[in-house]
């Protein structure tokens, strides 16, 4: 069974042996789940990753966490970068626009929008975009 390739392609690709008796008893899991062994493979191991954060803490130091916390950031940041991107395209398009209308635009909260205007104002202007906040219009200067 193939394995939705939108989903998955951007994720880290491992290769690795099976022994006969594994093989088996995943291919009959993907089959009774109607999802590919790859798919399989990755569910037995996020399932198995959730399920043991002592084990995991204890023996090897993982903290998950600090790993979930960490993504989260990254995560985080490449929306900022994102939007910033966006906006800079966008600013080209009006000299006042509403507050909310901007960030749904965006596709963004609001708290995220007054964080790009107030905290990346330096980065902003350096791409050639000076915004200020009046009432709940968004104005180019």
């Amino acid at each position: 069974m193939p394995s939705d390739s939108g989903k998955t392609s951007d994720l880290t690709r491992r290769t690795f042996s099976l022994s006969a008796f594994d093989e088996k008893v995943i291919n009959l899991m993907a089959t009774k789940r109607k999802q590919s062994i790859s798919e399989t493979i990755r569910s037995i191991i996020h399932t198995w990753i959730e399920s043991n954060p002592n084990l995991l803490k204890d023996i090897y130091d993982i903290d998950l966490t600090d790993i979930t916390r960490e993504i989260e950031i990254t995560d985080y940041n490449q929306v900022i970068q994102d939007s910033i991107q966006k906006l800079i395209r966008y600013a080209e398009l009006f000299n006042e626009i509403e507050f909310d209308i901007l960030a749904e635009q965006l596709d963004i909260s609001r708290k995220i929008l007054r964080e790009i205007i107030f905290e990346h104002k330096n980065k902003l202007e350096k791409l050639g975009v000076k915004l200020r906040i009046r009432g709940k219009l968004i104005v180019k200067e």
